[in-house]
C-alpha cells in the first residue's frame, strides 16, 4: 500500500512517496523538520532562498552525523558482543573437554 509523507518547511507543504518497508514514515519527515526547526532557531525570519537551502544542507549533515556516530556506537558494541561470545565459547569448549577442571560436565 502506497503511503505519503507530508512535510512543512519553511511554510511549503510538500508531499513525497514513503519508501517501501518504511515502518513509521510521518515519524521520519517530523524528525526531519524537526532537524530543520533546529537549525532555522535564531535565524532571520526573512531567510532567502539560498540560505534556505544551507540550512537544509546543515541539517542533513547534523542528521548524517548523528547516523554515523551510532554507527560506530554499534559496531563497537557488536565487536565487543562477538568477542564475549567467543570468550564464552571457548571456556564451554574447554570445560566440556575437561570437566575434571571445574567446569560443567558436557552431555
Amino acid at each position: 500500500m502506497e503511503q505519503l509523507i507530508t512535510i512543512n518547511i519553511f511554510g511549503q507543504r510538500y508531499t513525497f512517496k514513503a519508501e517501501e518497508g518504511l515502518i513509521d514514515p510521518q515519524s521520519v519527515a517530523d524528525f526531519l523538520m524537526e532537524e530543520v526547526r533546529k537549525v532555522e532557531t535564531g535565524r532571520d525570519e526573512h531567510i532567502a532562498e539560498t540560505n534556505r537551502f544551507v540550512m537544509l544542507l546543515q541539517a542533513a549533515l547534523n542528521i548524517s552525523s548523528r547516523h554515523l556516530k551510532l554507527k560506530q556506537q554499534l559496531t563497537a558494541v557488536s565487536d565487543r558482543l562477538t568477542l564475549k561470545t567467543e570468550r564464552l565459547h571457548g571456556a564451554l569448549h574447554r570445560s566440556a573437554i575437561h570437566p575434571q577442571e571445574g567446569g560443567v560436565i558436557a552431555g
